[in-house]
């Protein structure tokens, strides 16, 4: 007979009555239906234990015990329920059985080609054992979760064969399940980086290979749920990983472990154990750096070869833009750097600390870091380079990522004159103390951006605009600016007197200037004149075209980036919201995505806040609706686009933007009746007219400064560009920032994200990744979602 569960009514209900203690032993009913899942056998047995346990009693027929307690604890597995699961088990022929234990280390649900490569035995063999589990009821096909066949009918028989199998056979099957499942699965282990982590760690015994595997796979679900704000996730992951580190003596990814554990606490606004987890990192960090490495690398056979665009400016506090804040990187240091996994390590500070409940931090700057000219770098220079970021006449773009500093947005908004009352001072040459007008969970991460970079104040002061050029500029960073031929070439030589650690073997940087010219850099890799080629600027053609014909060479993964199209809402005819809502439903975004551009990036379905960051709104997108397009066009008083005014609209300059215009530009023909013109600009134009004035339209895209949502809501610059306000979504994002509830602080942002997608003072268009292809001698060259040149890590190899 087919007996069906009860359900989690009839549970309750049950449990109830039989107790006789009515509303009071509803947490522990409402536990024993996640427990049981509703069969009645596993319910009483369950009730028989605690009652031998003591830990439930009958006091004049009814049941007494801390109900509340009792159902947040471990609750225990009776004698007779295992010895029935086992009894069923033993019944099954010795093929099923071994399945059977396989399927239990693989978990409650399982896959049946992770099953078949596990098992030694031919897919005939594993399919007729899967059928006699079936016919016992042990297991059941799956349906409803992704990916998985086959699913145990209760947890609890899985708990059972998993605890009867003897220690060392488990670890010898966790071992061969963790190598199955990158071997089925392949590209897409990343996803299931829990599960790896928990094979391998099983699975280690005393194999250093294994144990290495479990660390990687710890480290990279941890980062995945940091990401996610999942906090107590993240804490367990990052722990654990921790202990193997310590068992490895890895005393330097021991150190970023830490560090990226103070990060989750700090967003979590726990700044004690932030503080605790930082200073054992800070130590472990100066105990790793005094350590030698046991193999050096060898010496490259030439620099790194890449193509690049030529920067508009190397002032750390004046540019926002991809193509100068890289190699601003590069050259100037701050007082953290940000690592390829979005973690953040100390560079010029050796430590800080995080006082009065996250309003103030003292950070404490080494010693030994001088500038290019020899000069000491101090902590004046970090006061004088954010005062004069936040100063009204420098018309720094970055002001605003400054504001969380006690007076900072009153100075630079003109409503307080005293720079010295804005919250940053130097106390000495290497203490520098930050107040904030309240705590923010993100602010750490500011300190290995370029908006907080220090700055030569006596070179500024010397050459004024000019200081940057190449025979005046002075840094601090890992790589000094040795040429620049404008339109051609810039060459970065190691800094030999930087301060910091450099673990890969570059001595010089040569970029090639070639980046817009896509045809140009594909044929100079090909001739082996570049060792990274860099893919933003290409066509989808060219980029189809280079990736097929290299396909060994191919690198991609994630990037925190949306493009979109912004609409200046303060003039006609995009004040008008119907107007805006009707160009963003008559836009294919999926048809761009995956046809226009084959597969280059990811159509923008959501909200503002891209994939793979928390706030992400997965599906609130303005779907695609050419109905309710033009129904909004008519009722704004332009009836199959007749009487629309003419409008300008900015395209930058290089080949896939043109090919996104073009395809909007027909979109908006077909759908809404609208002829469209857009002008062709370069980036460095472009970028000063968005700076100076604002067209009708504009393309562009938006990269995570940081990794959190205030970043693409509150902080970015099309708000000041689109000159929109909202006062709910302006309330939410200036509340949002403040609170301390992670989970309270992404809905308030979610929301925000929603008003932003209804209002559409944007249009979000994609998603994006990043492209690379790469020699095969380039054996180590660290990307990240936020983009960025790790070259001090990168190593070529003699070829």
């Amino acid at each position: 007979l087919r007996l069906s569960r009860l359900s989690r009514v009839a549970v309750e209900e049950m449990v109830v009555e039989m107790s006789g203690a009515g509303q009071a032993v509803m947490p522990l009913a409402r536990r024993l239906y996640q427990e049981t899942e509703g069969n009645p056998f596993f319910l009483l047995e369950i009730v028989k234990a605690l009652f031998e346990a003591g830990t439930v009693r009958l006091e004049g027929g009814i049941w007494q015990g801390a109900f509340a307690q009792i159902s947040e604890g471990e609750l225990p597995l009776p004698a007779t329920l295992s010895d029935a699961i086992q009894a069923r088990a033993r019944r099954l022929n010795e093929e099923s059985q071994e399945a059977l234990r396989l399927a239990a280390v693989l978990g409650r649900e399982f896959d049946f080609d992770l099953l078949n490569t596990v098992c030694a035995r031919g897919e005939e063999d594993i399919l007729e054992a899967l059928d006699d589990l079936l016919r016992h009821r042990l297991i059941e096909e799956e349906t409803g979760v992704i990916g998985r066949d086959y699913a145990f009918t209760h947890h609890k028989i899985q708990e059972v064969i998993y605890a009867d199998m003897p220690r060392r056979h488990r670890q010898h099957m966790h071992a061969r399940a963790g190598m199955a499942m990158e071997s089925v699965y392949g590209t897409e282990v990343e996803e299931l980086a829990g599960e790896l982590a928990f094979h391998f760690q099983e699975g280690r015994q005393h194999d250093k290979k294994l144990t290495e595997k479990a660390i990687f796979y710890l480290l990279q679900a941890g980062d995945q749920a940091r990401g996610l704000y999942a906090h107590q996730e993240a804490i367990d992951h990052y722990q654990q990983a921790l202990a193997l580190l310590r068992e490895q003596r890895d005393y330097e990814r021991a150190a970023r472990t830490l560090m990226k554990l103070g990060l989750t606490y700090h967003s979590a606004f726990d700044f004690q154990q932030a503080r605790q987890a930082n200073e054992e990192g800070f130590a472990l960090w100066q105990r790793a750096g005094q350590i030698e490495p046991a193999v050096l690398p060898p010496p490259p056979p030439h620099a790194l070869r890449v193509d690049w665009t030529e920067p508009l400016t190397l002032d750390p506090s004046q540019t926002w833009h991809i193509d100068a804040i890289l190699p601003i990187e590069q050259l100037f240091s701050g007082l953290a750097e940000r690592s390829p996994d979005m973690g953040v390590v100390p560079d010029v500070a050796r430590s800080w600390e995080v006082l009065e409940g996250g309003r103030k931090y003292i950070l404490h700057l080494r010693d030994d870091v001088r500038w290019s000219d020899g000069a000491q770098l101090t902590a004046g220079d970090f006061e004088y380079a954010w005062k004069r970021v936040l100063d009204p006449a420098s018309e720094s773009p970055l002001s605003n990522l400054l504001y969380d500093i006690q007076g900072a947005k009153a100075y630079h908004q003109g409503e307080m004159e005293n720079p010295d009352l804005v919250g940053v001072h130097a106390l000495d040459e290497l203490t520098l103390m930050v107040e904030l007008e309240v705590p923010t969970s993100y602010f750490p991460h500011l300190f290995s951006h370029t908006a907080t970079y220090p700055v030569p104040r006596h070179v500024v002061e010397a050459h004024g605009p000019a200081w940057t050029e190449l025979n005046n500029i002075v840094t601090n960073g890992p790589f000094r600016l040795a040429a620049w031929e404008r339109g051609e070439t810039m060459v970065f030589e190691r800094n030999r007197d930087y301060h910091g650690r450099f673990a890969g073997n570059l001595e010089r940087v040569e970029c090639s200037l070639v980046a817009g010219q896509p045809a140009r850099a594909l044929q100079m890799y090909e001739d082996n004149d570049l060792d990274i080629l860099e893919m933003r600027y290409f066509s989808p053609a060219e980029w189809s075209r280079a990736r097929q014909r290299h396909a060994g060479e191919y690198i991609s993964g994630p990037s925190l980036t949306t493009q979109y199209v912004g609409f200046d809402v303060n003039r006609p005819p995009f004040d008008d919201v119907r107007v805006r809502r009707a160009f963003t439903l008559a836009t294919d975004r999926e048809t761009l995505a995956h046809v226009i551009l084959r597969g280059y990036a990811f159509p923008a379905t959501g909200g503002f806040v891209p994939p793979g960051m928390a706030g992400h709104s997965p599906g609130i997108g303005l779907p695609y609706d050419l109905e309710g397009a033009r129904q909004l066009l008519a009722e704004a008083g332009y009836p199959d686009g007749r009487g629309f005014p003419a409008i300008d609209w900015l395209v930058p300059g290089y080949s896939r933007f043109f090919v996104m215009a073009e395809y909007l530009q027909a979109q908006w023909l077909e759908n809404l009746g609208l002829e469209i013109t857009w002008k062709k600009m370069e980036w460095g134009r472009a970028l000063d007219i968005l700076s100076r004035e604002t067209p009708h339209m504009w393309l562009t895209g938006w990269l995570a400064d940081i990794p959190d949502p205030d970043i693409f809501l509150r902080l970015v610059d099309w708000r000041v560009t689109a000159g929109w306000q909202n006062e709910v979504y302006d309330e939410l994002v200036e509340s949002a920032r403040q609170v301390p509830d992670q989970a309270e602080r992404m809905r308030m942002y979610q929301e925000a994200d929603r008003i932003l997608v209804e209002e559409a003072p944007v249009l979000p268009l994609l998603y994006i990744r990043f492209h690379l292809l790469v020699k095969p001698w380039v054996r180590k060259y660290p990307t990240s979602p936020q983009e960025g040149f790790f070259w001090k890590d990168v190593i070529i190899e003699p070829h």
